[in-house]
């Protein structure tokens, strides 16, 4: 478990540790491997994208580290794979600067209502990689004696994106898993209400699935319930721009 950890947008800087060739064709043969939570911890990786020529695969993770007054910090990565002696997903494949697209948005269960929305002050905004890299990662960490909370005591979950231009925007998502974290200034809950299901539009692998996707999502406030319009109405936003890709080809 890192408890320092890094500076928000370290986008393409390092690859993840220990991961290589053969931890990825060990992930292939498991890629329906849910995501899986250690205490205060929650975290998955798989496969988004597979085809001959490029592949992409994802890790996302939510860790709450309020216990130590360490806040709470987000991390999502990309990694992109090419063939090796005709395998396809064999080796990392480096590619061209703003090829690589990576985006994190982080997801929050209203209680009250039942529904899954997302938290607007943790949504990364996509990036494109800088350089030419096989790798892109993004952090976001609330700091030490921060709200770990930002929109209200609840259920969290890192929904983490990679893409890769490979004719076409080509990837996909992964949740994290669920992690309760507690606001700072809000009452410490002795248990944690259960954990809710996925949302239904997120398949068993974790891929989203559009035809079960609202238009809209509820934007969380800071006390865990839906933000509202000056009109009094609740506050969305549009699906297909929070996780679909952009719909236009890399910059340059």
């Amino acid at each position: 478990m890192r408890r320092h950890p890094r500076t928000p947008g370290t986008t393409g800087r390092r690859a993840r540790r220990g991961l290589c060739a053969a931890a990825a064709l060990l992930v292939a043969a498991t890629s329906t491997t849910p995501a899986h939570a250690i205490g205060n911890q929650a975290r998955n990786e798989d496969w988004v994208y597979r085809s001959d020529s490029l592949c992409v695969l994802v890790y996302a993770e939510m860790l709450d580290l309020s216990s130590s007054n360490g806040g709470s910090y987000q991390t999502s990565a990309a990694n992109v794979y090419g063939p090796r002696d005709g395998i396809p997903c064999g080796r990392w494949q480096a590619v061209p600067a703003g090829h690589l697209l990576i985006r994190q948005v982080v997801l929050v269960y209203d209680l009250t209502h039942q529904v899954w929305g997302a938290c607007p002050d943790l949504d990364s905004g996509w990036h494109y990689t800088p350089n030419t890299t096989f790798h892109a990662d993004w952090y976001m960490w609330s700091g030490e004696g921060s709200n770990p909370a930002p929109c209200g005591t609840a259920w969290y979950a890192t929904q983490a994106f990679g893409y890769v231009w490979d004719d076409g925007w080509n990837g996909g998502s992964l949740p994290s898993g669920n992690v309760w974290i507690t606001a700072k200034y809000g009452l410490q809950a002795k248990t944690p209400p259960a954990q809710p299901p996925r949302p239904s539009w997120i398949t068993g692998t974790g891929a989203i699935d559009p035809s079960r996707l609202p238009d809209r999502l509820p934007l969380i406030g800071a006390d865990g319930e839906p933000k509202r319009t000056g009109s009094g109405d609740v506050a969305t936003v549009d699906t297909a721009t929070l996780f679909g890709p952009p719909s236009q080809p890399p910059p340059g």
